[in-house]
Parts: C-alpha cells; sequence; structure tokens
C-alpha cells in the first residue's frame, strides 16, 4: 500500500521515450498496457531490441541497486500505459524487511544469465535459429506454446522489427523472411507471422545455444555462414 500511495500513473502515446539511454533514472517503471521496446541504437541510426512485449516487467531495477544510469532506451509502441515507482520508496520498504534484498539479487542474476544467453545466440546461432526461437518465445508468451498450429504471433512483426530482434540487417532479415516461408515454417502477411509448423520451427531452434550454454553449429555450417560472424551475414550480403 505505501508503493501503490508514492506511485504515478501515466499514459504515453506511441514514439515516446519513457527512459532515455544514459540519462539518470530513479524509478521503477512498469508498464501496465501497451507494447514497449528495450533497445540500444548506434548513431547511424541502427537499432538492436532486446525486449519487445507488452508484459507487466520491472525497468530501473539496475539503477536501484548501483545507481548508474540504465544502459538502453525504453520506447512506447504504440499507446502505453505505465506506473512508476520512485526509487526511494522501494529502498526505504527494502530497509524495513532487509530480506527482500534476496529477490532482488535473484532477479538481477535472472536478468544477467538472460543477457549472457541472448550475446551468445547473437555471436554462435545463425540467423534463422534465431528467428525460430523467437517465435517459439512469442508464442509461448502468448500462451500459445503447446499447440501444434497454425499459430499467429500477436505482436506485429515487420521485417524492420525483426532485424531489430535479431542483430541483423534489414535486408538479410527479407532473405530469412523467404527462406522460412518457402520452407512452409511461417507466413509473413502486412507485418504479421504466423508459424505454420511448430514443430519443425522447434527442431530449428534446437539447433541452436541450449540451457547449458553449448551450442550447434550444424545450421551455420550447412547455410555456409561462419557462426561467429552470422550477425554480419546480411551486410555482406546486400554489399555483394
Amino acid at each position: 500500500m505505501r508503493l501503490a500511495a508514492a506511485s504515478s500513473v501515466s499514459s504515453h502515446r506511441s514514439g515516446t521515450h519513457l527512459i532515455v539511454i544514459g540519462q539518470h533514472c530513479d524509478t521503477i517503471t512498469v508498464p501496465a498496457e501497451g507494447t514497449v521496446l528495450s533497445s540500444v541504437s548506434s548513431p547511424g541510426g541502427r537499432r538492436i531490441v532486446f525486449k519487445f512485449d507488452d508484459s507487466s516487467y520491472a525497468y530501473g531495477l539496475a539503477a536501484l541497486v548501483d545507481g548508474l544510469a540504465l544502459p538502453h532506451d525504453l520506447v512506447a509502441e504504440g499507446q502505453v500505459t505505465v506506473i512508476r515507482i520512485p526509487h526511494a520508496t522501494v529502498r526505504g520498504e527494502l530497509a524495513r524487511t532487509p530480506a527482500l534484498w534476496e529477490s532482488i539479487a535473484v532477479e538481477i542474476n535472472r536478468r544477467g544469465r538472460g543477457v549472457n544467453m541472448q550475446m551468445q545466440q547473437f555471436a554462435f546461432d545463425a540467423p534463422r535459429v534465431r528467428a525460430a526461437s523467437l517465435l517459439l518465445g512469442m508464442m509461448a508468451q502468448s500462451g500459445k506454446g503447446t499447440e501444434p498450429g497454425p499459430v499467429a504471433i500477436e505482436l506485429r512483426l515487420s521485417q524492420e522489427r525483426l532485424a531489430e530482434l535479431l542483430g541483423i540487417s534489414r535486408q538479410w532479415a527479407t532473405a530469412l523472411v523467404r527462406e522460412l516461408s518457402k520452407a512452409g515454417l511461417v507466413e509473413w502477411r502486412y507485418g504479421r507471422a504466423t508459424v505454420l509448423d511448430v514443430q519443425a520451427l522447434r527442431s530449428l531452434a534446437a539447433r541452436g545455444v541450449d540451457a547449458m550454454g553449448q551450442r550447434s553449429e550444424q545450421v551455420a555450417v550447412q547455410a555456409g555462414v561462419d557462426p561467429a560472424t552470422a550477425p554480419l551475414a546480411g551486410a555482406r550480403c546486400s554489399a555483394k
């Protein structure tokens, strides 16, 4: 009740920066309605998206612990409503019940492992393996992870957004969409993806980095792509 009393609720239109990379952060931001993008952008405008969904996820937790600026942007994708909880209020509750720090430590560690796994996937897995994992994750998030297919992905997934989520070029994402469509795994229409063969998509995703941090390079070898440089393959293809 004390956290609720100190919190604020606000609505924002599409494109609003809810968190700006490098700026001081003194609140926990929780999306209550709508979809948000957690991302970083290069000076040239290229963007990599780390999180893209409508889940009630607490942003600003790392800054609560270390007091440093956040290393990513948080942008509204469409109309969103967010709840902001001041760090000072959260620290007050932690001071009252120090045992709650354990839950903060567990969550920070979980997120760190998740980022580490994502970086391994970027480095070692071929783009189509990462795409398979991404689509399966989106299915599971919407409660459709056990359906045999066809399964429509609820979030709009344009080829540009796919490129940002996989860390590849727009040209490579276009080629990837054609490949998955031709194989009968996924259908893309007007920025909407539908998984046609869930089992085949699972088999493809299983060839990538597993939960123990090991990897399979079979897909990359078959595709003639060095798995260590797979994210750059699109740039090489477009250059040719």
